[in-house]
């Protein structure tokens, strides 16, 4: 699992029917900096905003936690087309990199 913040949501006005239903939203992924300042983060890292499926309804400015890959589409019941999917909503977190 990675983090990231949800620092948008998408709405699609025509879509594969897999994704009927499903909330789409836009993640910066952490990296070291973001960890350092995780109130500060603004969304910006080294790495690139990504869009992905979310099944729990976080909200913009939410930090979660999520996977990529085949490990995405794996929770499904049925072959589903996305590249990362949330799987948890970050509360708390007590980590300061060295």
């Amino acid at each position: 699992m990675k983090m990231a913040k949800i620092i948008g949501r998408i709405t699609l006005s025509r879509g594969d029917i897999s994704l009927s239903g499903k909330r789409l939203v836009i993640a910066a992924p952490f990296d070291k900096a973001a960890f350092a300042d995780m109130e500060a983060f603004s969304g910006v890292s080294k790495y690139p905003n990504f869009i992905a499926c979310d099944p729990l309804g976080a909200a913009c400015g939410d930090t979660v936690g999520y996977v990529d890959g085949s490990e995405a589409s794996a929770q499904f019941d049925f072959p589903i087309p996305v590249d990362a999917c949330i799987v948890a909503i970050v509360e708390k977190l007590n980590y300061k990199p060295q």
